[in-house]
């Protein structure tokens, strides 16, 4: 990259060296340090916030269907203009080609804006968005605020979910990105790179899988194990399970993966934190995931262990309800492959909401220990009843919400042993790798917001 005219920032050149084959962009013009570079031999666009107020790079990316990288530097100035043009040209490729925001320093004012529209927002720990800057908020307010509190990495990675990975430094969030890339098509018409001779051969059983999982369904395990046994092994330095805000709403885990060399987005409740219930925070990062790969064609698998809704008043901030709505209209919508395979607890609403057989899923199983709740409520013993009646009902219960009984309600597509898991859902994935059909005509449908 020529440096003659306005020198490339070192943060743009540090992500860039970690992005790029060849460690940089061909730039668009002299000194610029947006342009274009090979990705694992692909072209992507890359556009610095701020420098391009044509949009050059914007437009190169819509005309040749490459995904497109912009990087938000320290302090970049975004005026009106630049923030229109920006936001026309964002929704104009959103589902079109993927887009990646990288913050390097302060996104504050109109940058802030900006980061939402993205698909995926990587930050360097130290980095920050906020509309006002701490000594506004101050002024207004009365109450002294420190840069983190107002925006950084902790708050967007942690509360608001904005930060979907937050890296050491620009090298390793051009590395974050260049893996993340690896996962996805160059735009909505392509497919995404698909890796042959995947190890272990998905043929082959896993008898050890069923070990990761205790005895007494509710129990605690980290789902990401699991997920790491079905997939692939990733090639060296990669990690087998590429997960996106894993810091927000920790109880649900969302991420990239492959299986049978083809990439997939995951969708799991984690048993290991509140015992996978879902709140209004996990259904919403859920929805935004889902329609995230389904507008790439991504298959997404959903691995349900859940203990169902969060208990909340609808008054309360963290009712689920209309979370839960948009996930069960994320995965109705969907046209890309659902598989869904239900480990342990199903119940609830929730159950339905996740990528259910009646919600659109194209293949549902279960695990021999799943209990799939046949009712939002089970019915016990009355009240006055002794210790032994009420341990009778609740084996009831628990009989009817079985797997076997589940299948033969129509909860279910097949009850499978797990060590078999990862070679019914590579079947599945050859079968569905060609799908057909389309959705009605409109202009678009109504999500719940």
């Amino acid at each position: 990259m020529s440096t003659t005219e306005n020198p490339v920032p070192d943060a743009v050149r540090g992500f860039a060296a970690g992005l790029f084959d060849d460690g940089a962009a061909t730039p668009v013009a002299d000194g610029s340090a947006g342009g274009w570079g090979a990705v694992d031999g692909r072209d992507v666009c890359l556009a610095v916030l701020g420098e391009d107020p044509s949009g050059r790079v914007r437009a190169l990316a819509a005309r040749t269907g490459r995904p497109l990288v912009t990087v938000v530097p320290d302090g970049a100035a975004v005026d009106a203009r630049a923030l229109g043009e920006a936001a026309r040209t964002g929704v104009a490729l959103s589902g079109v080609v993927p887009q990646v925001a990288v913050v390097l320093g302060a996104a504050d004012g109109a940058a802030a804006l900006l980061l939402p529209l993205a698909d995926v927002v990587v930050a360097v720990r130290g980095a920050r968005s906020a509309l006002a800057e701490p000594a506004a908020v101050q002024v207004v307010s009365g109450l002294p605020r420190e840069g983190d509190e107002l925006g950084g990495t902790g708050l967007h990675a942690e509360v608001t979910g904005r930060f979907a990975h937050v890296a050491e430094d620009p090298a390793a969030a051009g590395e974050f990105v260049r893996d993340l890339l690896a996962h996805l098509p160059s735009n909505n018409r392509a497919t995404a790179p698909r890796l042959p001779d995947p190890v272990p051969d998905p043929a082959e059983e896993d008898p050890d899988l069923a070990a990761l999982l205790p005895e007494e369904p509710g129990a605690p395990y980290d789902v990401r194990e699991v997920v790491a046994r079905l997939a692939d092994e990733p090639e060296e330095g990669a990690p087998a399970l590429l997960e996106l805000r894993a810091a927000h709403a920790p109880h649900l885990v969302t991420g990239l993966t492959r299986l049978d060399g083809r990439s997939l987005g995951v969708v799991a409740p984690q048993p290991a934190v509140r015992g996978g219930a879902l709140d209004a925070a996990a259904a919403a990062k859920a929805a935004r995931f889902v329609r995230w790969c389904d507008a790439f064609g991504l298959p997404v698998l959903t691995l349900v262990d859940t203990a169902g809704a969060v208990p909340a008043g609808e008054d309360d901030p963290q009712a689920p309800t209309l979370a839960l709505a948009q996930l069960l209209y994320a995965c109705a919508e969907a046209t890309a492959p659902l598989l869904t395979v239900v480990t342990g607890r199903a119940e609830g609403p929730a159950r339905v909401a996740l990528a259910s057989r009646h919600a659109g899923a194209d293949l549902v199983l279960a695990w021999p220990r799943a209990l799939v709740a046949d009712r939002d409520e089970v019915a016990v013993a009355p009240q006055d009843a002794g210790d032994e009646e009420w341990a009778a009902a609740l084996r009831a219960a628990r009989e009817d919400a079985g797997a076997a009984r589940a299948a033969g309600r129509g909860e279910l597509d097949g009850v499978v042993e797990p060590a078999a898991t990862r070679a019914r859902l590579a079947a599945a994935l050859r079968l569905l790798e060609r799908v057909t059909g389309s959705q009605p005509a409109r202009r678009h449908g109504n999500l719940p917001l």
